[in-house]
């Protein structure tokens, strides 16, 4: 054989060697020798609970199956990381399936998740065949912007259900399609209530609650002593209740009284009650913790009449000293990345400056809803017109951006004694409000006079 033979000979075993390496590497990619994850396609993690922080909550994890057809979650697994586990599987779904649309819910309760998260430390799950391997979906709490733990009854949630961004939530949807309450998603129809009807609410599978709610009283301005010890487990449930209704609950609580006026001006050292100040966001962000409220009612955030003799220095006012409060809180709640809705009950007089440091077109640069209390029903039987009614709403909506709602009487006098309006006249008084520019309608308050449907009341603005 001749050079050239042999030389011919080489370079064509080369070249049908290298196609043969190709051609298997090339076939080995095919075949794909790592887990087929197309067959979980659609099971998502839809919202986490973690809360391994305290000894009095649970952890969990909710999937959904966001396909059209039953998902065989066998060979899936549930791998925690964290600073004590790195890559440990919490759940395993031998033998599990989902169908359309079905949720799943993981619980340490039950022993459904081997262990818990805390949502004060940086984790991440995953779903996935195994510790190492690609995931079909995961959590990360970097996803989420809010610094703080979760309230007690709160859990990050995908936002639009199934396939949304995750957010944090002062309230769980768990069990069912997450959805958090806002403005935007409810109607701006609220009512006043006491702690000492919370039962009532409550009793019969919360049928006064459905019954407020399907007559369009999407907001519960819930009054603080409903969150004191002795009522925390009724106070629970009722937030439970509320949140299955899809009722917003804000805490209602007292600002500068407390059994008596505290002036939030340190007159004689011409400052600011900082220590005030402090304490009533403490207790704000306290009732966001336990018992996951969405929103922080402020009422008696103002002064007793007095405000003008409040105003030592040209620096320290009584205005300036509600004014300065909003902004603190508004900055404390907004810290906390809930979206958690500050309301204020508010005076309405035209001197309500002067007498009790409120200026609404300040207030309202902080405050998301200006709540002016526009009585019209006054002891002896005197009552004021809708062109009264419509003058104080007036006295918020043109010096301000935020949004008004006209709180109302649900009782008149008869002499000196207290009588609850019927339903129709009670539903003409709300109309009134109507065309004022006020966007929204709060009731005081339950269990004086007979409330009529609201579903419709803003429709025509």
């Amino acid at each position: 054989m001749n050079m050239g033979m042999k030389h011919g000979i080489a370079v064509f075993v080369s070249q049908l060697m290298v196609s043969a390496v190709l051609l298997t590497l090339s076939s080995g990619c095919d075949r794909n020798d790592g887990p087929d994850l197309t067959r979980f396609s659609g099971v998502v993690i839809n919202e986490v609970a973690a809360h391994d922080e305290r000894t009095d909550a649970e952890s969990w994890v909710e999937l959904v199956n966001t396909s059209s057809g039953t998902v065989d979650l066998s060979g899936l697994g549930l791998f925690l990381y964290d600073e004590y586990f790195d890559g440990m599987n919490i759940h395993d779904f031998a033998g599990q399936s989902l169908s359309a649309g079905e949720r799943m819910v993981l619980s340490t309760a039950d022993d459904g998740l081997r262990t818990g998260f805390a949502s004060d430390a940086q984790f991440e799950l995953r779903l996935a065949p195994d510790r190492s391997g690609e995931a079909v979906d995961s959590f990360s709490r970097d996803a989420i912007s809010s610094p703080g733990a979760l309230p007690v009854a709160g859990s990050y949630q995908r936002i639009p259900d199934g396939n949304g961004t995750w957010t944090s939530s002062p309230a769980a949807s768990r069990g069912k399609a997450n959805l958090i309450l806002s403005l935007e998603n409810t109607k701006h129809n609220a009512i006043w209530l006491w702690s000492t009807h919370m039962k009532e609410w409550l009793a019969d599978d919360a049928a006064v609650m459905k019954r407020m709610k399907a007559l369009g009283y999407d907001h519960v301005l819930l009054n603080y002593a409903a969150f004191q010890y002795s009522n925390a487990k009724t106070a629970r449930e009722f937030m439970a209740a509320a949140a299955d209704a899809g009722i917003m609950v804000h805490a209602w609580i007292q600002c500068f009284y407390n059994g008596g006026w505290v002036s939030p001006v340190i007159d004689a050292e011409n400052r600011y009650d900082q220590a005030l100040f402090d304490d009533i966001i403490e207790r704000a962000n306290g009732y966001i913790d336990e018992f996951g409220v969405q929103g922080i009612h402020l009422d008696y955030i103002r002064f007793g009449g007095t405000a003008y003799k409040h105003n030592p220095s040209a620096e320290i006012t009584a205005v300036g000293a509600v004014t300065e409060f909003c902004r603190q809180i508004r900055e404390a709640m907004d810290a906390r990345g809930e979206n958690i809705i500050l309301s204020a009950a508010m005076m309405a007089e035209d001197n309500a400056a002067y007498y009790y440091g409120q200026n609404a077109a300040q207030m309202g640069r902080y405050i998301h809803i200006l709540m002016p209390m526009i009585y019209r029903y006054q002891e002896g039987g005197v009552s004021y017109s809708t062109d009264w009614c419509m003058k104080m709403v007036r006295l918020f909506t043109t010096v301000t951006d935020a949004q008004v709602w006209a709180g109302t009487q649900t009782y008149s006098y008869v002499g000196n004694n207290v009588s609850g309006l019927d339903e129709e006249r009670l539903r003409s008084d709300c109309e009134d409000f109507v065309g004022s520019g006020a966007s929204g309608i709060v009731l005081f308050r339950y269990a004086l006079g007979t409330f009529p449907d609201v579903n419709d009341l803003w429709e025509s603005e």
